[in-house]
């Protein structure tokens, strides 16, 4: 039966005036929430256009296994809080109406697989056996994952095996991963293993089969492999898995000679679906020889790709120029290297809720070991393109030169956030309406504990792909350390992630920065047969700081950040933290404790 309750009568409100901090119409409105929807979960906020509403829907455990509990809170586009509700849903309705929520059980056992290279560089799938267990405080599962025996592929032609130089998808849905392997065509064919490749699909239970082909004149290696990324980013790829895009670059050098492709920029870009089918393929011309592209985004139809580049001898092959593979040569995320890695053939270290039952190492290179070692590098260039209809747009590839002469920086900061092409990490894309597009990135520094990041970039280039200005703003996050209970990290460790969003006269672009705040404590208990673990995860709480660009001259404003005005912090959930009712961005954060949230409204109309 369900109960509703009027706003007065259990809820109390705080009301904040409407600030124009850093000339954004920002209006924001805190609210007390029950002591039992602080005990659950944000799972999501359900829009209503047409009644210019939005619910927060509060998810909580039952005591009914078929049941799950809501606490609903209703707002308008003022931000005031129209209704509550509070009821129980059986857990398959609740599957049906939200998509965000995941449930599939208090725990279960799924069987999956991961592909990876072993210590000749030969592809290994590998069955693993995954526990996951629920915690209703996050509503995300915990998961612990047993390796199983492990099957070598072989050439059918020849019987040789694979060569897995990297490029692997695993589409979760359907306990499938898809695997680019080189196919030698005789014993020791480096240059063939390079020209010819298979694309092969493989479920869980090892049953593999050649889904397509990938052939090349001229020997080539993937120097990207990622799931595109896109607009509807609070679908979880796990979940909702895209097209699979893939970059490849010409290798020379040791074993290769004279079969090696002439023109050190003659890439080649493939789009492949969830089932392994190439959707496109074609060669393009990349004007830096060494582009380590970063990311692939598709936006309106178009896909961007974007990334750091090297330009300093023509002549040289990408695999010359870096020395290091470009793509994972395994499919497992790094919590599940680092623990097959680390338990020896026992337990691996639990992190973050996860641990792994290892019988054999995974030998493979994760996307952040490649990281690790490439961040850190110097490159001349900033290479970005724009894809429609199996073509490239535009392909640009503005110098570190260029920036530099391109510098903005907020009106409170005295100098210039120098951007210097070293020690950078790229931090996603955003676009106006006008179809400029911005670039976030950050720089960071060494220490023993990691990295330290400090400052923060945004690169805008025109419809065209030219540059128009690099603004760059420096952050000093360490005053909000986490040393107040002893955390071993401090939040600027955490690099920070930058989008746009555009006032609807077209005067002012205002820049949303999510950055690590502080840094928060948890505790969990595992139960064992003779003995109990104790194990401590930090996790890093965010909060949005923001500020405004004059598009007409570029000017930046400085910089504050949503609920300055409370006596109280509040974080961004974890979770759902963001969405858009009409011409308003709104943002939802709460404190440390979940005992009162903060609702956040720009008015993107102004």
């Amino acid at each position: 039966m369900k109960i509703k309750h009027l706003l007065l009568c259990i809820v109390f409100g705080t009301t904040l005036a409407t600030t124009a901090y850093a000339q954004l119409p920002i209006l924001e409105k805190s609210y007390d929430i029950s002591r039992k929807a602080k005990n659950g979960y944000l799972g999501g906020v359900e829009v209503n256009a047409a009644k210019e509403t939005f619910d927060m829907v509060f998810v909580l455990r039952s005591s009914t296994k078929k049941m799950v509990k809501r606490e609903i809170y209703t707002y308008d586009k003022e931000l005031n809080l129209i209704n509550t509700e509070k009821d129980e849903q059986p857990i398959e309705q609740m599957k049906k109406k939200y998509k965000w929520f995941n449930f599939k059980g208090d725990s279960y056992v799924s069987h999956s697989l991961s592909a990876s290279a072993n210590l000749s560089g030969k592809l290994v799938f590998r069955k693993k056996e995954i526990t996951w267990k629920y915690l209703w405080l996050t509503g995300s599962y915990n998961k612990s994952v047993k390796q199983l025996e492990k099957v070598k592929p072989k050439v059918e032609e020849n019987g040789e095996k694979y060569v897995f130089r990297g490029g692997s998808y695993e589409v979760k849905p359907d306990s499938t991963v898809l695997v680019i392997a080189g196919k030698p065509g005789s014993k020791g064919d480096l240059a063939g293993s390079m020209m010819h490749y298979d694309i092969l699909s493989c479920d869980n239970e090892v049953n593999i089969k050649t889904v397509g082909k990938l052939d090349f004149d001229f020997p080539n290696a993937p120097i990207f492999s990622e799931p595109v990324e896109d607009d509807n980013s609070e679908l979880d790829n796990d979940d909702y898995p895209r097209d699979w895009i893939m970059v490849f670059a010409p290798q020379g050098g040791s074993g290769l000679g004279k079969v090696a492709d002439p023109n050190t920029g003659n890439y080649t870009y493939v789009r492949l679906n969830t089932q392994g089918d190439v959707l496109e393929k074609f060669n393009f011309k990349s004007p830096s020889n060494g582009w380590r592209v970063l990311g692939a985004y598709e936006h309106d139809g178009s896909v961007f790709l974007y990334g750091s580049a090297n330009t300093k001898d023509g002549n040289k092959y990408i695999d010359q120029i870096y020395k290091t593979v470009m793509t994972p040569t395994t499919s497992a995320d790094d919590d599940e290297k680092e623990a097959a890695s680390s338990g020896g053939g026992g337990l691996g270290a639990l992190k973050s809720g996860f641990s792994m039952l290892s019988g054999s190492a995974d030998f493979g290179i994760t996307q952040s070991k490649i990281d690790e070692t490439m961040d850190a590098m110097k490159y001349t260039n900033f290479q970005i393109g724009k894809i429609s209809n199996g073509k490239f747009d535009f392909l640009s590839c503005p110098t570190i030169e260029d920036f530099e002469k391109l510098q903005a920086k907020p009106a409170d900061q005295k100098k210039f956030a120098e951007f210097d092409g070293k020690s950078f990490v790229i931090n996603g894309i955003s676009f106006s309406k006008s179809g400029d597009v911005f670039v976030n990135g950050q720089d960071f520094k060494k220490i023993k504990k990691g990295r330290s990041y400090k400052g923060v970039y945004m690169f805008q280039f025109d419809p065209t792909g030219n540059l128009k200005r690099n603004y760059g703003v420096f952050l000093d996050q360490s005053k909000t350390s986490g040393f107040f209970n002893k955390a071993p990290l401090t939040s600027d460790m955490i690099p920070s992630k930058s989008f746009i969003q555009e006032s609807g006269d077209g005067k002012s672009l205002y820049w949303m920065m999510r950055m690590a705040k502080s840094i928060h404590k948890e505790s969990h208990t595992t139960f064992g047969f003779s003995s109990n673990t104790e194990t401590t995860t930090w996790s890093p709480l965010f909060n949005m700081q923001y500020g405004s660009i004059n598009i007409a001259d570029g000017a930046l404003s400085e910089f504050k950040f949503l609920g300055e005005s409370e006596k109280k912090s509040f974080y961004l959930f974890p979770n759902t933290n963001e969405t858009r009712l009409g011409n308003y961005s709104l943002f939802f954060s709460e404190t440390e404790k979940g005992d009162k949230v903060l609702v956040s409204r720009v008015d993107l109309t102004k």
